[in-house]
């Protein structure tokens, strides 16, 4: 009996698999996560990355004028005050003036935070604080909020136009923000004026 080159490979492949230590290990291991299990954040102390993205514009425009006007006047005095002259006093005060601010602010950071609570109608509060120390200067942004599940997309990010009672702040503290800081003169002129 003739053994052909197919069968011999089969062979082969046979005793390899079996003196490898038997069956080959399994690509997932115990514990492993599922390819298609759900990652987003849904329970307590899971990270969620909130996509900071606020913008905001204000603007206010006021003007004034005001006119006043005084005239008095009155008659020479009579019996023991016929002594005073005739006595006329005219005064007249206008004012004017326009003013308008405009401010605009745009934050676009990227940050991750923790669910700190579920609450009992399934909404995540989530918060996460960054701080960041470079030469003497301290920045720290924090965020904090209320997060649907629903709103979390399906790369665990969350915008942070739809996080409820949302809370933001961008702080810093060093040399620079100090310089930004009024002097103490500024400061006293713009309490008198």
């Amino acid at each position: 009996m003739r053994v052909t080159g197919g069968v011999w490979l089969w062979i082969a492949c046979a005793v390899a698999g079996t003196s490898a230590g038997g069956m080959g290990d399994s690509l997932w291991r115990s514990g492993s996560v599922s390819v298609i299990a759900d990652r987003r954040a849904s329970r307590l102390g899971d990270v969620v990355t909130i996509l900071v993205d606020e913008r905001s514009v204000a603007s206010h425009q006021a003007s004034h004028d005001t006119d006043k006007r005084l005239e008095v006047g009155g008659g020479p005095g009579g019996g023991l005050l016929t002594f005073f002259p005739e006595l006329s006093v005219s005064t007249e005060r206008g004012t004017s003036g326009k003013g308008s601010t405009t401010q605009s602010t745009r934050l676009v950071d990227r940050i991750s935070g923790v669910v700190t609570e579920v609450t009992p109608e399934g909404r995540l509060r989530v918060e996460a604080v960054r701080e960041v120390k470079l030469n003497r200067e301290e920045l720290t942004l924090t965020v904090s909020g209320l997060v649907r599940p629903d709103d979390i997309a399906a790369d665990n990010t969350v915008l942070s136009t739809q996080i409820a009672d949302c809370r933001i702040a961008w702080t810093g503290r060093g040399p620079i923000p100090d310089k930004q800081r009024p002097g103490l003169i500024s400061a006293l002129l713009s309490l008198l004026w």
